[in-house]
């Protein structure tokens, strides 16, 4: 059967510094499973190298998160480019300092960029506000079926919670466990051994980093694993159907979540009939392959970006008088002076 795509990628990412775990290492294989070929920069150790590997051959380039590159030489590459950034940033209702400062980082570059994905469809607006342009929705959530997949072993945990000790999840826990309810707590980073524990659990909690809804991608490593998924309410409400495949608690209510628990604990045959429900859809919907398909349609590769090089036509300038090589930019600046009035 012939490739899906016949394209590269240039994935410019965290690969390397946050190997094994970091999402990049699980869209490099997804892509060349679409026949997409894939040239490989970590920005963060090989920063001082941008310059040059930003300009390699590609039909598309596409950072993964991109801190403090430089929006000039965003706009300097031969190609299209784009933005998926899986952070919480808040939303238009809710934002608190470490949402705060990462719209100060998006603010940096996102501008610069041809296309933007964001993997919170509640933040689309605040994407906009920041001067992105055709931002998208993008989950994060997704499963890697050769990791993520239901083991043949016995349970051992009634409730586990896996991720970073913020203050907000250690002080949920910590009531949690004042109510009564034993919440087992592995520090695991190993994509492997993060599986077997979720297979070994009858209920995984989700909880959010802070009081700011988010979409984690924890969710789908559960949903992969077969196991049962109690989860803060999702800001990404079209994601999942509640109830169907995963159930939730209202945010920060410690009560309603302890009560939650005591009931699915209690209702084995529910409880797992909800989890082989969310395994099912998240194999066959939330792939890691479907993922970066799903990328791939949303980018029109016959956008009109670039004249290269464009030195015939002299020095061209985008609307606020930059250099750019780029003829959509161009023509943008060119429309902008014309819409003027004339000046007497």
């Amino acid at each position: 059967m012939a490739p899906a795509y016949n394209k590269t990628i240039h994935l410019v990412g965290a690969q390397r510094s946050n190997h094994p775990w970091g999402i990049e290492n699980r869209l490099i294989p997804a892509f060349e499973s679409i026949g997409c070929r894939v040239l490989s920069t970590d920005f963060r150790q090989q920063r001082a190298e941008l310059p040059q590997l930003l300009n390699q051959a590609a039909d598309l380039v596409l950072v993964c998160k991109g801190d403090n590159i430089p929006p000039a030489l965003i706009r300097s590459t031969p190609c299209l480019t784009a933005l998926w950034y899986a952070e919480n940033v808040g939303t238009p209702e809710a934002v608190d300092e470490p949402t705060q400062a990462r719209r100060r980082e998006l603010a940096f570059n996102v501008a610069a960029f041809d296309f933007v994905f964001t993997h919170d469809q509640a933040n689309i607006e605040i994407y906009r506000g920041l001067g992105a342009r055709r931002v998208s929705w993008l989950p994060c959530v997704a499963v890697n079926p050769e990791v993520q997949r239901k083991l043949q072993v016995a349970k051992k945990y009634d409730v586990v919670f896996v991720g970073s000790p913020t203050p907000y999840r250690q002080r949920q826990l910590s009531e949690l466990r004042a109510r009564g309810v034993r919440v087992e707590a592995p520090n695991l980073w190993d994509p492997a051994e993060l599986n077997r524990v979720f297979n070994e659990s009858r209920i995984v909690l989700n909880v959010h980093l802070s009081e700011i809804p988010n979409t984690e991608t924890r969710v789908g490593e559960v949903l992969g694993a077969g196991s049962f998924l109690l989860s803060e309410r999702l800001s990404s409400s079209d994601l999942l159907q509640e109830g169907e495949t995963y159930a939730s608690w209202p945010s920060g209510d410690v009560d309603a979540l302890a009560q939650k628990i005591r009931y699915f604990l209690t209702h084995e045959k529910e409880r797992e009939a909800i989890a082989a429900r969310g395994h099912a859809y998240a194999h066959q919907h939330l792939t890691f392959r479907r993922l970066v398909t799903a990328l791939l349609e949303q980018i029109d590769f016959n956008h009109l970006k670039r004249i290269w090089p464009s030195y015939g036509l002299g020095i061209l300038f985008n609307s606020t008088g930059e250099p750019t090589l780029r003829l959509d930019d161009y023509y943008g600046a060119v429309d902008r002076a014309l819409a003027q009035p004339p000046t007497s």
